[in-house]
């Protein structure tokens, strides 16, 4: 009887074995951030990228999908596009960064120059920050892209400045970016289901 119940359980691990080796584990996405931040004046420079196995289509879907940024953006509550049809895109976003211990919201409507599958460029026409502008690049490699952030921001008078806070935007940035990522492989993974 004791025999009998572990082989029931030995052959319950084989199946389950099996299982888990025929489904794919998600890719562990790491994001890579360097920021610059003058303590002086507060300018805030940020150069980032994360690699994710998705094909092109998949990666601008997602980061042109301006009306469900906030489902899967940390921090960010609402994203919505605000332009006519037919007009540059125009989008408003509202959120809220905690740094230094400090809960910060902010609000944006930024300008948007879409370069189809290769290129979005940003800029603040209003909002929270004094000025802010940017871009995303998508760099297509053999079997996954690059997707890359450039962003340089002037939050003003009221944003705190302490020396090591480059490393707090970093790592914030850095989240920000698998987020995406991971938005991408959720979104080619259920297109290729049948």
């Amino acid at each position: 009887m004791l025999r009998r119940h572990f082989l029931a359980q030995l052959a319950a691990l084989a199946a389950l074995a099996s299982i888990a080796w025929a489904v794919p584990a998600a890719p562990r996405l790491r994001a890579v951030a360097n920021v610059n931040r003058s303590i002086a004046f507060g300018t805030i420079t940020i150069r980032a990228h994360v690699d994710v196995p998705v094909a092109p289509q998949a990666a601008w879907g997602v980061l042109t999908d301006y009306d469900r940024l906030a489902e899967f953006v940390p921090d960010m509550h609402q994203s919505r596009l605000i332009s006519r049809p037919g007009d540059p895109p125009r989008v408003l976003q509202r959120g809220e960064k905690s740094w230094l211990l400090l809960d910060t919201p902010f609000e944006v409507i930024l300008q948007m120059e879409e370069t189809p599958a290769s290129r979005i460029r940003f800029r603040q026409l209003s909002g929270t920050f004094k000025d802010m502008q940017g871009e995303w690049r998508l760099q297509h490699y053999k079997d996954w892209m690059r997707i890359a952030y450039f962003a340089r921001m002037e939050p003003g008078l009221l944003s705190p400045r302490v020396p090591g806070d480059a490393w707090l935007i970093e790592a914030d940035i850095q989240r920000m970016l698998e987020a995406i990522g991971q938005e991408m492989l959720r979104r080619q993974a259920a297109q290729s289901r049948p």
